[in-house]
């Protein structure tokens, strides 16, 4: 028989934002808008949704000056049916997919550049303004590199049409607060988590936005980890750093891998989603929820939002499909292939009502 978490909602566990990352026209099979079992788990359980994709820039300003916002309304309006909030993923982010071809193949000044990046940040804001519920924005997503040490990303387009500059991050927090005065600003990224050379850059960061006055209001960790990756110290470390200069954290994109292909990988494949591997996972979310709590105190708590339902829908399917073999052995999320829950669930309520994370 299907296992049960035995959780009524996730949401009234805790007075922080608890939200999940669900799709729209991006991926039909998983809609939102028409997937009664999509429908029934974030609404049971979540208070927040942020979109995959479709509040992406390509989406939104694919051709410049034409701005097509329909999906994004259904989405947002959806939401707002429903008393759910939605963050709003995400203004500047430089994975070229996502990039629009004007943008890519600017070939006017850096100052232009520059105007058309807020131009586009203050229409999306302007009009999800109108709406009342967008909370929050990923302002600028994953600007920073991965190496030692870490660097403002110059390979994105953003950074080589600002004239090999990045001073298109600040411009676009100034935009985006002059569009919005009372919603969240968060900056967004990936690996922070680790309390590496990337966390050294982003408080660097951080400390100099604040001493210039530009306005950050959070930092967002994405937090797609694994089940030994990266240890728990060193993701209270991290999230400390922030806390310690007075910004919010949310935990924006929270996936919990049961395999780990970068370590050990392998001789330590799990093959099977068997009872120890679940139960392991559950002991893994509440280790994390439980270090979220103790380290943010509760006015910088900007929630947790885990990044999809379902399993079966995960986009750590795509991410390691090379890595293994085209087998989908991720598992990372709070329910299986068909919905049901998974010991994951209870694990992460388990933090938010205090009660001992264990692997029982």
């Amino acid at each position: 028989s299907a296992y049960s978490a035995n959780v009524n909602s996730l949401r009234e566990l805790t007075d922080f934002t608890i939200g999940v990352a669900v799709s729209n026209s991006d991926s039909p099979t998983y809609n939102i808008l028409s997937n009664a079992s999509e429908k029934a788990v974030v609404e049971k359980h979540f208070e927040q949704m942020t979109a995959g994709n479709i509040m992406k820039m390509r989406y939104l300003q694919n051709v410049q000056g034409t701005f097509t916002f329909t999906n994004a309304d259904a989405f947002v309006d959806y939401a707002k049916s429903k008393n759910m909030t939605v963050h709003g993923h995400a203004l500047v982010w430089h994975s070229d997919y996502q990039v629009p071809d004007f943008m890519k193949t600017w070939s006017g000044s850096s100052a232009d550049f520059i105007t058309a990046l807020k131009t586009h940040i203050t229409t999306i804001v302007d009009h999800f303004e109108e709406k009342g519920n967008v909370a929050s924005w990923d302002v600028v997503n994953e600007a920073l590199s991965d190496t030692n040490p870490s660097t403002f990303r110059t390979d994105s387009t953003f950074y080589e049409k600002s004239g090999n500059s990045a001073i298109y991050i600040e411009e676009a927090f100034k935009a985006a607060r002059a569009a919005a005065p009372q919603t969240t600003l968060y900056y967004n990224d990936y690996n922070i988590d680790q309390n590496n050379p990337k966390t050294t850059k982003l408080i660097e960061m951080i400390t100099d936005f604040q001493a210039r006055s530009i306005p950050v209001d959070g930092v967002g960790f994405q937090m797609h980890v694994f089940m030994d990756y990266p240890s728990i110290a060193n993701i209270s470390a991290a999230m400390k750093k922030v806390v310690d200069k007075g910004l919010k954290v949310k935990i924006t994109e929270l996936d919990v891998s049961v395999n780990n292909p970068y370590g050990g990988w392998p001789a330590n494949k799990v093959a099977s989603f068997t009872q120890a591997a679940a139960l392991a996972q559950k002991k893994r979310y509440c280790e994390i929820v439980k270090a979220y709590i103790d380290t943010v105190p509760a006015p910088q708590r900007g929630g947790i939002s885990v990044w999809g339902t379902t399993d079966a829908n995960t986009w750590l399917d795509g991410l390691y499909k090379t890595e293994f073999n085209n087998e989908k052995i991720s598992w990372p999320l709070l329910f299986d292939n068909n919905y049901n829950d998974k010991p994951a669930l209870r694990g992460f309520a388990d933090a938010l009502q205090g009660i001992t994370c264990t692997n029982l």
